[in-house]
């Protein structure tokens, strides 16, 4: 049976990346977004400024040279890249809500490599290089080299933890490091301070608006998603249509799969208790719903929305299966597991508007 195996690992920070390395150092090299930055006394400070993110959660020292940019396409909490537009430092975060009570920084780590992997012609290669104190607490370095589809990036990173979050620190260039590099990023690292680490406010909007309609390559199957959502980097070889939020952390697959495959007589009951199974594989502490019978498309199907963890990372699932005349039609939405208990009625009603022309 084709199936998307573990769903967590397709919510990805990869494509957001790629639109940064490929895409964003035009943007940037042609335009001077304003930087946020406040006085800085040091001795210094004629060579460099502070940086904050954009609700003043973080902030770095960096030379004048690098200033803040937005970018719809980022999954990040803080941008910045340098005037040569081959330079970009990103600073992501994790809520420990959406982890296991006994995950680890070292988890936190390694999901994200394994999550950045999993994107089709993505690599992540990388080796610890030690470790040093950021804004009070112990930070894990790392350096390697990351691999997309169309080019390929260099990069040294730390991560830490605080009461509420995970922190990464990710500061990459389209060339191979050398020791000036490696020292810029040790004061830039160093200068990092986390200013709010409360806990994480899930913003939702109405499933109703700003959303947009995906089609698959053969325009014959359609849903309707956020109007903001990526959906021409594609996770899984055989999904028909796939979207992920710009921050990663929602992700949403349809997969068709042929009566043909399977036992003549297969029934709708049947064929989801085998791809439910074959899914569960790669959860552990799973919470079901009652199976719940719908009817979308005009065709009859069945809901089960869950919640699990993989590698201690909490997600929430929608998964809807339909049956077709001469296939099975399959529709899932994964979500961290905060923001899904937030916006699970929107992923019911973008479900209820797929379709598919006979």
């Amino acid at each position: 049976m084709k199936t998307t195996r573990s769903l967590p690992r397709t919510i990805t920070i990869a494509a957001a990346l790629t639109l940064t390395l490929t895409g964003c150092a035009t943007q940037a090299s042609t335009s001077s977004p304003a930087p946020v930055t406040t006085e800085t006394a040091t001795k210094n400070e004629e060579k460099n400024h502070v940086l904050a993110s954009t609700k003043n959660e973080v902030e770095i020292t960096a030379p004048l040279e690098w200033n803040t940019f937005d970018y719809a396409g980022l999954p990040a909490l803080f941008t910045a890249m340098n005037k040569k537009g081959d330079g970009m430092i990103m600073i992501n975060r994790s809520s420990r809500a959406d982890t296991t009570a006994d995950a680890s920084i070292e988890d936190f780590m390694k999901n994200w490599e394994d999550e950045f992997s999993f994107g089709e012609g993505s690599t992540f290669e990388s080796k610890r290089t030690g470790s040093m104190t950021i804004d009070t607490e112990e930070a894990y370095l790392t350096e390697g080299t990351m691999t997309l589809p169309e080019t390929t990036g260099h990069f040294i990173s730390a991560s830490l933890e605080k009461e509420n979050h995970f922190y990464r620190l990710l500061f990459s260039l389209q060339r191979e490091m050398n020791d000036e590099d490696r020292e810029l990023f040790n004061q830039i690292a160093q200068s990092l301070r986390i200013l709010d680490d409360q806990p994480t406010v899930v913003e939702t909007a109405p499933a109703s608006s700003f959303t947009k309609v995906i089609k698959s390559d053969d325009e014959k199957t359609s849903i309707r998603v956020p109007s903001i959502w990526l959906s021409e980097l594609k996770m899984i070889p055989d999904a028909d249509l796939e979207a992920t939020s710009p921050n990663g952390e929602e992700y949403m697959m349809h997969l068709k799969h042929l009566k043909s495959e399977f036992d003549p007589g297969t029934t709708l009951d049947q064929y989801f208790d085998a791809y439910m199974e074959y899914e569960m594989e790669f959860l552990s502490d799973i919470a079901e719903s009652d199976l719940l019978a719908v009817e979308i498309d005009g065709r009859p199907g069945i809901q089960l929305e869950l919640h699990a963890s993989v590698d201690k990372a909490k997600y929430g699932y929608l998964y809807t299966i339909l049956e077709y005349p001469d296939h099975f039609a399959v529709i899932s939405f994964a979500a961290a597991s905060s923001r899904y208990d937030q916006t699970k009625e929107a992923y019911i009603e973008y479900t209820e508007s797929y379709r598919e022309e006979q």
